[in-house]
């Protein structure tokens, strides 16, 4: 692809989407990456005076750089330029959550950007950011959904979604994108920190990776649409399995007919049947112990239970309902099965 078409793809991406009327607003950082977002969408803002799309930027002031004010001066002069409002969120990072100061950041970022009102939220991570959280992923050893990486929409809550038009775009052509239209941009000094996990993908390992395959960000970015396409496959199959085709969401379904169902298939069913209950599953293991002692022909008639992590799946007349935790299950957070009699 050339960078020349990247407007057409920001366009076409929003048109997949069926972005007409509603408000947009740009997550602008003021690095390279979204500026060429906001300056890709600015011209669609008056494309059309019947159906102009109504663009705004929102900028999160983290408070963690020394350059975070001036930051926020230049996405003021930048939005100014183009005639874009921007709304500046000021967030305190909570340096204490356990979860490292990126994933904070992350966390009071989108917890922001949700309160900006626009129904589309504009993100401007591209193909190779995706490549670097496919591998991220992958030396984590996660799963399906962790291998699919960033898909190119996500609800971020009721009526607001956040769009990635920039997914397909590498990041050499983004970078001849703002040299050719002569773009300003700012430079988080952030990024060149290898102690934080991404940093060191993107500056040690990934270039040594290039060395030996050039076009590693295509091959990741496949691999994701794959991952993604076979965990689509899988949350079907545990609709089926279930019996829940009419509503997936319930909070009871028939435990019998997964009785002789293979492990794996009874392992995906749990999996699933607890992400639409709102619950975090434990790791596969632990859904596989729990598997084989709920769903055993010869406990029929008897009511089992199996759980930890502050939930427990009772089966009962071959139903299984979910319920908070009480007493010994949730002794530890490891998750347990036994009888209910």
């Amino acid at each position: 692809m050339l960078e020349s078409d990247l407007p057409e793809r920001v366009a076409q991406c929003l048109a997949r989407h069926q972005v007409g009327d509603q408000s947009v607003a740009v997550a602008l950082s003021g690095g390279i990456d979204s500026m060429v977002l906001l300056d890709a969408l600015a011209p669609l803002k008056a494309k059309n005076a019947s159906r102009r799309l109504a663009l705004t930027a929102i900028h999160v002031n983290h408070g963690i750089s020394a350059n975070a004010d001036a930051w926020t001066g230049f996405c003021h002069a930048q939005c100014a330029q183009r005639g874009v409002p921007l709304t500046v969120a000021v967030v305190e990072v909570d340096r204490n959550s356990g979860a490292g100061l990126e994933a904070a950041a992350r966390a009071a970022r989108y917890a922001a950007l949700m309160q900006s009102g626009a129904a589309f939220v504009l993100a401007a991570q591209h193909q190779d950011d995706q490549a670097e959280t496919v591998l991220h992923q992958m030396l984590r050893g996660t799963g399906l959904n962790g291998l699919a990486g960033m898909g190119e929409s996500r609800p971020l809550r009721a009526g607001q979604t956040l769009l990635r038009p920039l997914l397909t775009s590498s990041r050499a052509e983004i970078e001849a994108y703002a040299t050719r239209h002569k773009l300003e941009w700012i430079e988080d000094e952030s990024n060149l920190d290898t102690a934080f996990t991404r940093n060191f993908i993107r500056h040690e390992l990934l270039p040594l990776i290039a060395t030996r395959f050039p076009h590693y960000a295509e091959s990741l970015s496949r691999t994701a649409q794959h991952a993604a396409e076979s965990a689509e496959l899988l949350a079907a199959l545990a609709v089926v399995d279930l019996g829940c085709d009419d509503n997936p969401g319930r909070r009871e379904v028939r435990a019998d007919i997964l009785d002789a169902l293979p492990r794996a298939r009874q392992v995906n069913a749990l999996y699933h049947w607890l992400r639409w209950q709102k619950v975090s599953p434990p790791s596969k293991l632990q859904l596989a112990d729990w598997a084989a002692q709920l769903f055993r022909p010869a406990a029929a008639g008897k009511a089992q239970q199996a759980g930890g992590h502050g939930f427990l799946i009772r089966r009962r007349q071959n139903r299984l309902s979910l319920h908070p935790a009480a007493g010994p299950a949730e002794q530890g957070g490891q998750g347990h099965a036994q009888s209910d009699n």
